[in-house]
């Protein structure tokens, strides 16, 4: 195994939080690498990939490569997690260079001011080590590097001290109608902040409204951060694809020294350097703390606290599918552009959770053609059976908030081994009374909105995961109940950093990437003062 040569900082992950981090150390002048399992891919083979697949997830059309494994909803495969809790979570992420924005739905929300103080303000969950105010110039940062477009009056629950960078995406047809039926129950539907152009931006396209935002956008118009990654390289940061790290060595003295990795031939190698970042996710990040235990560290690194792997959190989502009196034609335009924040702030979170409400502007042609068949029928009708509920059809979503519950956790199964050879992730996983008293507000709230949407039918679905892995390695004031401080730094290793979403003590009800990209804009500074002040 032979060490490779030193640089001054080494990333795990590729994703928004690493690649945004690497190039703002890169624009400094800072020896960056940035490793990452999966492999390169091409924004045109992806489209294809997608045509072609008959799956029906937001993969579809991505590889999952045995080398570089992550969830497939596959049912004929072996699942990639282990689940052991009651609820058993479909989820879904990318181990490819740019990580899981290759096919987000590109909605780039802030969290709330009270969502960064929740148990101060309701007696639930913790306080992060920070406020709103403290990560708002980096929220700024982040929307100008993502480009996001927004509107900067439309929530004043989410104060801010310079506009977006682009004005806000335009409502559908159909969501401009189901806005409408909304307002005699009180919802005002805002404008939704996304990280996708509405005019050229950063030399990419104007978005042209294509309705696949997930699983893939194919004229690039919505932000991915192989963006970020090609715009490190440029800066001469070295991206190492295919190299799925498998340790992080750490001595007596608390030090990272190495990092041990294995390429997609087989061939194992190793690199050293000054600070180590682990910019992977809210599963991925605890799952390679706890496989570098060693003698020094044997409950794993970053561990003191017992929290690594601990509190993991998602947004819960209920579903509601309506079949409306007049053609609506969904899919016409960006998945969803509204939302509303009704329910996202208030004393009710001392007994219920907060939730926001999101149009989606997409079809599920599969459950609609599944559900024909079901109903027995055959062609030639088939054909115009689906035609006209595809016209009349519209999904109202929510995202709930989950409290951070330390029995909700990731481990690790030494006994059981994945495609590539490591111990099997195992996740322990339930909604307690908090989470299923924000379920029976939402499907009362649905009933309300079918009736004033004079729905001819409707179905109420879930709850199901948004994929918002969050809370497994978090941050806080306090080391022996938090992984991390504030920056990012972990308590018990003076040069390793974590990013993205397993730092977050709370999840609050908004999608996780503006956050993680503030935040990792944060860490780069702390990170860029460390080194210069060679400690």
């Amino acid at each position: 195994m032979n060490a490779s040569t030193e640089c001054d900082v080494v990333i795990i992950g590729s994703g928004v939080a690493g690649a945004l981090c690497a190039c703002r150390l890169a624009e400094q002048g800072v020896r960056v690498r940035l490793i990452e399992a999966g492999p390169w891919i091409e924004r045109a083979s992806i489209v294809q990939g997608f045509e072609q697949t008959a799956d029906n997830d937001l993969s579809a059309g991505y590889p999952n490569p045995d080398w570089a494994p992550r969830p497939n909803w596959n049912p004929s495969a072996r699942p990639y997690i282990e689940h052991l809790g009651t609820v058993h979570p479909a989820l879904e992420y990318l181990r490819v260079v740019g990580g899981t924005t290759w096919h987000w739905s590109g909605s780039a929300m802030r969290m709330r001011p009270e969502d960064f103080r929740l148990y101060s303000e309701y007696q639930r969950g913790v306080d992060w080590p920070l406020r709103y105010e403290d990560l708002e110039p980096d929220y700024l940062s982040a929307e100008h590097e993502m480009g996001v477009a927004g509107e900067a009056s439309a929530d004043p629950g989410l104060p801010r001290s310079a506009p977006f960078p682009m004005p806000p995406v335009p409502p559908s047809y159909a969501e401009i109608r189901i806005s409408a039926g909304l307002k005699q129950l009180g919802y005002k539907l805002l404008p939704r902040p996304a990280a996708r152009n509405t005019r050229s931006y950063d030399g990419r396209r104007q978005c042209v409204g294509y309705g696949t935002c997930t699983p893939v956008c194919p004229s690039g118009a919505q932000y991915a951060a192989i963006v970020h990654v090609k715009k490190a390289q440029s800066l001469g940061v070295e991206v190492l694809a295919e190299h799925r790290v498998e340790q992080l060595v750490a001595g007596a003295d608390g030090k990272i020294h190495a990092l041990r990795f294995t390429r997609s031939d087989g061939s194992r190698g190793e690199i050293r350097a000054r600070l180590f970042v682990v910019a992977a996710n809210g599963i991925e990040t605890p799952r390679l703390l706890l496989m570098s235990a060693n003698e020094h560290f044997p409950a794993g690194l970053a561990n003191r606290s017992g929290q690594v792997g601990r509190n993991f959190m998602d947004h819960p989502g209920l579903l509601m599918q309506l079949r409306l009196p007049e053609a609506v034609f969904s899919g016409r335009g960006p998945n969803s552009t509204l939302y509303g924040s009704k329910h996202a702030a208030g004393t009710h979170r001392r007994h219920q959770p907060a939730w926001i409400l999101s149009t989606q502007n997409s079809l599920d042609l599969h459950e609609l053609t599944r559900t024909a068949l079901t109903e027995g029928h055959m062609p030639p009708q088939l054909d115009q059976i689906i035609r006209t509920r595809a016209a009349h059809s519209f999904l109202l979503d929510t995202q709930i908030e989950q409290l951070p519950d330390p029995d909700n956790r990731i481990t690790l199964d030494w006994k059981q081994r994945d495609s590539a050879g490591l111990p099997r992730i195992q996740l322990h996983y339930r909604y307690n009374a908090y989470e299923q008293a924000g379920f029976v507000h939402v499907r009362a709230q649905f009933e309300k909105m079918a009736v004033a949407l004079n729905a001819q039918s409707h179905e109420i679905l879930g709850p199901f995961s948004h994929h918002h892995l969050m809370g497994t390695a978090r941050m806080g004031s306090d080391p022996s109940q938090s992984v991390t401080d504030l920056d990012g730094r972990t308590h018990d290793h003076n040069n390793l950093f974590i990013l993205g979403s397993a730092v977050f003590p709370t999840g609050g009800t908004a999608n996780p990437t503006l956050t993680i990209a503030a935040l990792s804009l944060r860490a780069a500074r702390a990170i860029l003062a460390q080194l210069q002040t060679g400690q």
